[in-house]
């Protein structure tokens, strides 16, 4: 996928093992709007760290009246570990 590719495009790309399209629309919008600046711009580890549990939690937590969704453990693992690569290479 091109890095000049729209941000929601690189997601769903790196989340290919997921079913839903919504849930992946879903997790976009909120990387995009929430976890990925301050991911991607964190001045110390501490913040970092906490962004990416914010975000490990978003993932893991189950369905929600406002999150039709849940993603097993495994999927929601996959699901960081993508999310949190994208960030730092400054989606």
């Amino acid at each position: 996928m091109a890095e000049d590719a729209p941000i929601w495009e690189r997601v769903a790309d790196a989340l290919y093992f997921i079913d839903s399209p919504a849930a992946i629309a879903q997790i976009a919008s909120r990387f995009e709007a929430a976890y990925a600046p301050v991911i991607a711009t964190a001045t110390t580890e501490a913040v970092r760290t906490k962004a990416v549990e914010a975000l490990w939690h978003y993932l893991s937590a189950g369905a929600t009246p406002r999150k039709h969704w849940a993603l097993t453990k495994g999927e929601a693992q996959r699901a960081l570990d993508a999310l949190v690569d994208l960030a730092q290479r400054g989606v």
